[in-house]
């Protein structure tokens, strides 16, 4: 086996030394842990260049939607035949190759939503999950999709660009950057009735679908958080492959 270091994985995929050590901790990039360095299989390195996993502009915001509409199960709407049909192949390749998912799901769909990081209250964090213009994700909603991943007194949500104001004023929230408690994606007006599709009560929030949860665990960069994410991509793919052999 060639066993290359992190600098010269790193400059074999273009990508940074941190990203390298990233797919390593998430499995995505096979390697050894040896005297507290990181050593890479040449082979996979090699491998996931020649397949194009850390390569790739991110899709549109609508692509990206509809991708990760496809890959919950969901019909992927206004998109052109073409459209559609490049979502499905790539799923189809990702699902082919179990090194693909994890390096390439959040990086194709980094566009999906503007992200801002507030501070927010620790007694008034639950009330805030379970407001109905809410729709928790990522780490406030991974353990309930099956990822197995929970991150104490942090919250992610999604929120419709017209409720962002009432709720900065409701939950007195105030803009923090640096350590913010509160992630807070605000998507497009034409996605809600998909974040929205799983909500149990019309007075209560509800849960993003699974693909989102694990695209915005993927994002926060955090070991344990892409464990858990790739994980849960891992059994969306299987399943989606499942159903499209199925329905040929």
């Amino acid at each position: 086996m060639e066993l290359l270091s992190v600098k010269q994985a790193a400059a074999i995929l273009d990508i940074d030394d941190s990203r390298v050590r990233q797919l390593l901790r998430a499995g995505s990039l096979e390697g050894q842990h040896v005297g507290g360095r990181w050593l890479v299989d040449g082979h996979s390195a090699r491998l996931r260049k020649e397949r194009g996993g850390a390569a790739g502009r991110p899709l549109s915001v609508r692509n990206a939607w509809g991708l990760l509409a496809a890959l919950s199960g969901h019909r992927v709407s206004n998109l052109s035949d073409a459209e559609r049909s490049r979502i499905m192949s790539r799923l189809r390749n990702m699902a082919a190759h179990d090194d693909l998912p994890v390096a390439r799901l959040g990086e194709l769909v980094r566009a999906r939503a503007e992200c801002r990081r507030y501070r927010v209250h620790t007694g008034l964090m639950s009330v805030l999950l379970d407001d109905p213009d809410v729709v928790r994700s990522g780490l406030s909603a991974a353990a309930r999709a099956g990822a197995g991943y929970l991150a104490p007194g942090k919250a992610e949500i999604y929120v419709h660009p017209d409720k962002v104001g009432k709720l900065e004023a409701g939950f007195g929230l105030a803009r923090d950057n640096a350590s913010g408690n509160l992630l807070m994606h605000v998507a497009p007006a034409e996605v809600w009735p998909f974040l929205r599709s799983n909500a149990d009560a019309p007075t209560k929030g509800s849960d993003a679908p699974a693909a989102v949860v694990a695209a915005d665990l993927l994002d926060s960069r955090e070991d344990r958080a892409e464990t858990a994410a790739a994980e849960l991509l891992r059994r969306l793919l299987s399943t989606h492959l499942h159903q499209q052999v199925g329905s040929e």
